[in-house]
């Protein structure tokens, strides 16, 4: 009797440690495609304020790596110039499974150089993930996109006038049928706004049906995937929305002009965002995470969250501005140590710059990033993958 009483109790914790209660780790794996919120560095940095080191900047993926236990990311392209990337020949990087690369997009306009067969689209770095090998049933696949897409789309709106729509409806038909753009063009000014609205939710498709054949058609068990956060309370739509306000008077005509495009812009976002989650919101394989409200928070109620300022960047600006006069900005040169050597005149103390929500225009500080790591990290353990 006392035999079969041990043998029973060998037997369960047999099935307990099958069950997931062993010491082993849940998630074997990370793989990682995205844009510059994504990119582990293959231009050489990553999209916030540097540390001392590449190993020191750390940015969301990196911090859900580190809570699932498997090595340090690393980049899988290597970038030639501002407008190249491809695999990395090196064997030692054949390992590197983070595909993330800056200025990538789901859809690349026809006018980017490198094209939608490049790593600058979102949707070729799925497939050239998925070509060196399938999902283990542990592997988490993290995957953001949609900002650098509605950025264009935003730019191109906003040159309407001066360009006579080539920008914005050559962007629009790219996605839109012959008749969706039709109507857009009938429509007048509502018309194009809202064919804006359609763009955003063929876009949001897109990217699903690449994560339906490339991770979950291949054999992906894990995947999280960010939503467009609140861009248009990022400093660089805050710049663009201030360049609206201006054209229109300024006064009260301008700030209502500057609020109705910013409610464009974000009934933009969310047809994207809402798209996305009706797409996934039965499959158990994807958790779709809303970074989405999570900024609008961190701006809203800065100090909640350990802010102290959510309008400005840490980073200053340099080099010549862009193309519609907005301050340029370069991350690769904002090193920690610099902020801390020259603090604002309103600094109260050298770590100043690690409570700024933004490190430039558009891209979040360190801490920005933990937050991220930290909010998919708590989806992680309510879906049991951690």
């Amino acid at each position: 009797m006392q035999y079969r009483i041990r043998l029973a109790v060998m037997a369960l914790v047999t099935a307990l440690a099958a069950c997931g209660d062993s010491d082993g780790p849940r998630t074997s794996a990370v793989r990682v495609a995205g844009d510059s919120l994504s990119d582990s560095g293959t231009f050489g940095f990553k999209a916030t304020v540097q540390g001392s080191s590449m190993a020191d900047t750390l940015i969301w993926v990196d911090h859900v790596a580190d809570a699932v236990g498997v090595a340090a990311l690393c980049p899988r392209y290597l970038a030639s110039n501002a407008d190249t990337a491809a695999l990395n020949p090196d064997p030692a990087y054949s390992r590197c499974t983070s595909h993330g690369v800056v200025r990538a997009r789901v859809n690349v306009p026809d006018t980017m150089p490198g094209g939608d067969a490049s790593p600058f689209s979102i949707l070729q770095q799925l497939k050239d993930m998925t070509a060196a090998a399938t999902f283990g049933p542990e592997e988490l696949l993290l995957v953001d996109g949609g900002g650098n897409d509605v950025a264009d789309l935003m730019r191109g709106y906003l040159t309407l006038a001066s360009d006579a729509g080539t920008a914005y409806l050559g962007l629009l038909g790219e996605l839109l049928t012959p008749a969706q753009l039709q109507a857009a063009l009938l429509g007048g000014e509502s018309g194009l706004a809202a064919a804006g609205a359609q763009y955003m939710e063929a876009l949001a498709n897109l990217l699903a049906d690449q994560l339906v054949t490339q991770a979950l058609g291949q054999g992906g068990q894990r995947v999280v995937v960010l939503n467009i956060p609140a861009l248009s309370r990022t400093p660089y739509f805050q710049a663009m929305l201030a360049q609206v306000a201006q054209a229109n008077g300024g006064g009260d005509a301008g700030a209502t002009a500057a609020a109705q495009v910013q409610a464009m812009a974000d009934g933009w976002i969310q047809a994207f965002n809402s798209q996305l989650k009706r797409r996934f919101a039965s499959e158990h394989r994807v958790a779709v995470v809303d970074l989405h409200a999570e900024l609008a928070q961190w701006v809203d109620s800065p100090s909640t969250y350990g802010f102290t300022n959510a309008k400005d960047p840490a980073c200053p600006p340099t080099g010549v501005p862009d193309a519609l006069g907005l301050p340029a900005y370069f991350l690769a040169d904002c090193f920690a140590a610099s902020l801390s050597a020259y603090p604002p005149p309103t600094a109260t103390s050298p770590e100043w710059w690690q409570t700024y929500v933004f490190a430039d225009d558009y891209h979040g500080t360190p801490r920005t990033h933990l937050l991220i790591g930290q909010l998919v990290t708590s989806t992680l353990r309510a879906r049991d993958w951690l």
